[in-house]
Parts: C-alpha cells; structure tokens; sequence
C-alpha cells in the first residue's frame, strides 16, 4: 500500500511538472513569432537608416571624404598607410576619410572628374589633364628634403694641395648659385684655416670643377655642392657632372674637404632620370641611339615623359621601347641586362635614406630598401648608373574636385595639418609619397610644367587616351 501511495504521489507531482512544462511551452509558442518579427524589423530598420545615411553623405559630401592616391609606391603601403591617416582624420575631424588606390593616373582622372572622388593625390601630368577636362583644383603640393654637403677639390697631383691650409692666398672657383649656409660655412672655414684665399665665380657646379682641371686662371680648388649618389653615377656634385662630358676628371681630382653634416633643403621639384649599367657600352645618352630602353609607364612624368623629351633633345632614336608597368621594374631591367637603358623618377637620398642605408634616393631605393645585405646594395648602386638627369618636375600634388565644398576642405585642410606634426603623420607621409611637408600652391603654379609640355610637342591627351585604352582592356579581361 506504502508503493501505491508513494505511486499515486509521484504521479501527481509528474503531472503537476508536465502541466506546468505545458503551460511555458504554450507562452514560449505565443511569443516567439513576435520576437522574431520584432528582430526582422529592427534589422530592416538599421539596414534602411545606414543606407539612407550613406546616399545623405555621397549627396551633399558631409563628412565623407573620398581620397584616391595613384599606383606610385607598392599597394600594401598606400593601403595601410591610407587607413593611418583616416583614422586620425574620422578622430581628429569627425570625417570619414575613404581612402583607395585605383590601377592607373587615367582611372584618378576618371574618378574625380565623375565626382566618385572628391580628393586625389597625382602627379603633375595627370592634374594639368583633370584641370583641362574637369576644373579640378590643385591645393597642396608635397615637399621632399635632401642633405646637402659641400665638398672643396683640388687636382690630384704631388704639387697640388691636400689640405684646407695649402689654399692660403690661393683662387678658389665658387658656384654662384651655391646654397647660402653652404657658402657660409665653407668660406668661414676656408678664411680660418687658408687666410688670403680669393674667390673666383663660376656659373655652376660643373664649371667651377671645370675651371680648376683645365688650369685657366690660376685656380687651385673648387668648391662643389654634394649629394650622396651611387659611385659610377654621373650625378652628385660638379665633379661627376663634368666626367659625363669630360672623362677623366675623377682620375683627375680629388676631394681635400667635406663639411661634416649636410644643409637640410626642401625641394618642391624632383627630376627624372636616364640608367645603364656601368658595365655597358653605353656612357653617354648617344649611345643609347638604336638600343632596348625601359621606361616606368606611358603617362608617368618621370618614368616617360621628361626622360623622352631629354632623349628626344640629345638626338636619341631608341631601339626596342617598352614599359616595364613601375619605376623599380626598370631598374630590375637595366640591372639583369633586358635593357640597355631605362627612366625612373630621381631624387637626392635625404636623412632618413641614409640612416636606412639605402645609399641613393632615386628609383634605386624601391630595391635596396627591401635587401637585408649591405653588400648587394652596393652592388646594385655600383652596377647600375645614372647617366643623366631631366628637367625638374613639379612634386606631386593633392587637387580636389570641382564643386567640393569648401568648407569641407577647410576642415580638412586643418586637421590634415594636424596629421602630419605627429610621428604616425611624419612616417605615414614619408612612405605614401616621400614627403616631409606640404605647401599651398594653385592652378598658375603649373603654367610652367604646361609650357615644358608644349614647348616638347608632347600631346597630354594623346598619352591619356591610351592609359584609359589599357585600362579598359583590362576591366575587360584583355591584355
């Protein structure tokens, strides 16, 4: 009887389990459809709110900020050093800054002119063709810094003198365009250590070398502006320049005096350049009459343009022409022998380079920054020489679109400003566009870069439409 009771009671309180299981399971049933509704809508809310918000920012350009950099240093660091500076911008500002690397200049002009950009980064060539197609306003320029030493040469003979002292009461060829702080400290070393020394002006770095090797007018030294370059290249100072033309002068010369720590100059200017190897046949830009040449890209400034107007002036007809698609490709080219010669853009090293070691500024750097051995940088430097040097260019630019709002650029401008006084900013800039600086500039300082191009009969159009045929062929598969 005792089991039945306990039967009886474990059945009852079974039941009362079951009774109250069915009563949650009954309310879990009536509430689920509504929670889920209730999330449906919420996530169709948010969805519809962010895309309306989105349409509101791309319309009016309120506090969307889209930049384009174009394809001139590697992809991953335009890509992450772009996302450094959108965050310091969207934290600083209260912008977004949407920042993208598109394949080609064609595709920046393209972007800006459509209004799918508002802000680009872009070389001189590539702005003065959105200026003429779309009014796009050039706003910033980049400034770049180099070291300058200055050097004192003399002839390398017995009798000549080896030291500042020897130059006592002797004539001593100054460039007259000289920088000013390098004139100052070399002439107050030379009137400390060689009292009576008289100075004899000379048009360039070039002539003042000039006037000591070939002995005219007494002139036992030369005073020289410097640059760190590669041992064979024919760049650097005036005695390097003069051994292009004179061969010689180096075996000739020898340096008695070098100031112990460089000037600091901002350049808002670069340069391209013509390379060969110093093994080759080919030591002036003649030689390259009838021979594979490299260049970086059909609209790049540096890499084609310049250096074909530099060749072009020399009497140069070129063999085989291709484009290697970058400036380092070219220098790979020149140094494995698949050209004789090429073009990429060039610039004196400044402090930062030669604290990495990587021995030059030029397009050179874009290899020897990446070895590990600094032996094989050297050999690089030496194997591969610069024979000569374009007209200056105009540095890059930072151009916005026609109808930006100005007062958006403003804060922009201003917090931009901000971004680069921090390290991130200084070490971001450097990486994107080898760049210490900026200074403000308009649309009239590139009426000299449009004369160059005229002056040269070179069609900026012309050299567009078929960048935008390459890319065209690409979006479309082909090659």
């Amino acid at each position: 009887m005792r089991w039945q009771r306990g039967a009886a009671v474990w059945g009852v309180a079974r039941s009362a389990r079951l009774g109250r299981a069915s009563t949650m399971s009954g309310s879990w049933g009536r509430w689920l459809p509504r929670i889920g509704w209730t999330l449906v809508v919420g996530v169709f809310v948010a969805f519809v709110w962010g895309i309306g918000r989105r349409a509101r920012l791309d319309a009016v350009g309120e506090e969307l900020v889209r930049m384009l950099f174009v394809p001139s240093v590697e992809q991953g660091t335009l890509v992450r050093r772009g996302d450094d500076l959108a965050r310091f911008i969207r934290e600083d500002s209260g912008l977004v800054l949407r920042t993208e690397v598109p394949t080609s200049y064609a595709a920046v002009i393209q972007a800006l002119g459509s209004g799918q950009a508002d802000v680009a980064w872009m070389p001189a060539f590539a702005y003065v063709i959105a200026n003429a197609r779309y009014d796009t306003q050039a706003k910033l320029q980049v400034v770049r810094s180099a070291d300058l030493f200055g050097i004192v040469v003399t002839r390398d003979t017995p009798r000549e003198a080896t030291a500042i002292p020897g130059l006592a009461g002797l004539k001593v060829a100054v460039p007259e365009g000289l920088n000013e702080e390098l004139r100052a400290l070399l002439a107050g070393k030379l009137d400390l250590m060689a009292p009576g020394w008289t100075e004899v002006p000379a048009a360039s770095d070039r002539e003042a070398v000039r006037l000591l090797v070939e002995g005219g007018a007494g002139i036992a030294a030369a005073i020289s502006s410097h640059v760190p370059s590669g041992t064979n290249d024919f760049v650097g100072d005036g005695r390097k320049e003069l051994e292009y033309e004179r061969p010689g002068t180096l075996l000739e010369t020898r340096v008695i005096y070098t100031t112990p720590e460089p000037v600091g100059v901002l350049k808002n200017y670069y340069h391209g350049c013509v390379y060969a190897r110093t093994d080759s046949a080919v030591r002036r830009l003649q030689d390259l009459s009838g021979a594979r040449f490299a260049f970086s890209d059909e609209t790049s400034t540096s890499g084609h343009i310049f250096p074909r107007m530099l060749l072009d002036r020399s009497g140069v007809t070129l063999g085989r022409v291709y484009y290697a698609g970058g400036h380092p490709n070219v220098v790979q080219a020149v140094w494995d022998g698949k050209a004789d010669g090429g073009a990429a853009f060039y610039s004196p090293p400044n402090e930062q380079q030669r604290r990495e070691g990587v021995l030059v500024g030029d397009a050179r750097y874009l290899i020897t920054r990446r070895m590990n051995d600094s032996a094989a940088r050297q050999a690089l430097v030496d194997d591969v020489r610069v024979l000569a040097l374009s007209d200056p260019i105009p540095n890059d630019l930072c151009a916005v679109r026609s109808g930006f709002p100005a007062h958006i650029w403003e804060r922009f401008q201003a917090s931009f400003d901000r971004f680069l006084e921090t390290d991130t900013g200084k070490e971001a800039f450097f990486d994107l566009l080898a760049g210490v600086g900026v200074t403000r500039t308009g649309d009239d300082g590139y009426d000299g870069f449009r004369a160059a191009l005229a002056t040269a009969e070179i069609s900026a159009e012309g050299l567009l439409e078929a960048e935008e045929a390459k890319l065209e062929r690409r979006k479309g598969g082909g090659s």
